[in-house]
């Protein structure tokens, strides 16, 4: 049975006093019991050894670390193509050898990511059980998935019923289902934290804004996915155009979980 773990790792809530309630929690999370995989952007080797990516259409393109930018990037251009895309996730395309996190563990991933535009677009942030899918998502509207197992925010501009980031999960390709906050669209050139927990076979998303300050702390879907799947940590963009490029920036990308799926 999965068992709760630290959801909001920000320095903000220790300041604020959340440890006090949550010791045993952050004191977890800095012990060895926590499988962490951390991508800072500060060294080349990242997009060599860490990052597997996958593009599609024109221009589009994986860097890896763009120069003079502080904490360092990794940006994923869209290029000019009509759904031209570019995904990143661990080790490389079409392997799923970096899938190492299932539901039973609990595991939790936050990105730190800002767009160009927020016009023409479609963005994904979580946990999916494919490194070469177009998208975990389908379509948002209806919704429906590509990937058979996912937990994602996703943004996505052919949704004109709803312009704002929406958590999409879809169990063993069972309906999908949606979290419409209804609330966040996303800014241009401006940081925001984006996460997603699975508890077992229960989902969460979550968001904060760029200073770790919670906007969002989302509550439990339960039955949304399937807690024994191979999963990897995902983010995805795609142009929703045939002629403006987006950029999408990551700053920071953290996804753990626990080593095993009950206490001792």
């Amino acid at each position: 049975m999965a068992v709760p773990i630290l959801l909001y790792p920000f320095k903000n809530r220790i300041v604020r006093g959340d440890w006090k309630t949550n010791i045993q929690q952050w004191l977890e999370f800095v012990s060895p019991d926590i499988v962490k995989m951390e991508w800072e952007f500060i060294h080349d080797e990242d997009v060599t050894y860490k990052i597997g990516s996958i593009t599609n259409g024109s221009s589009a393109a994986l860097t890896g670390l763009v120069a003079s930018q502080a904490n360092g990037i990794c940006r994923l251009t869209t290029g000019i193509s009509n759904n031209g895309y570019v995904g990143i996730f661990p080790a490389v395309s079409a392997s799923l050898a970096g899938a190492a996190f299932v539901g039973d563990n609990s595991p939790v991933i936050w990105a730190r990511v800002k767009t160009s535009s927020a016009e023409t677009l479609k963005i994904e942030v979580g946990f999916t059980d494919s490194d070469s899918d177009t998208g975990a998502v389908n379509a948002l509207a209806t919704p429906t998935t590509t990937a058979l197992d996912c937990a994602v925010w996703c943004y996505d501009t052919t949704d004109s019923a709803g312009l704002f980031w929406q958590g999409v999960h879809s169990k063993n390709s069972t309906t999908p289902s949606k979290v419409e906050p209804g609330l966040f669209l996303p800014v241009a050139a401006t940081y925001e934290w984006m996460g997603v927990a699975i508890l077992g076979d229960a989902v969460r998303f979550m968001r904060a804004d760029q200073y770790g300050n919670i906007t969002y702390p989302g509550t439990w879907q339960p039955s949304g996915i399937t807690a024994g799947d191979a999963l990897i940590p995902w983010i995805f963009a795609q142009n929703r155009t045939s002629s403006a490029s987006r950029n999408v920036d990551v700053d920071y990308v953290i996804a753990y979980q626990r080593r095993t799926s009950v206490d001792d």
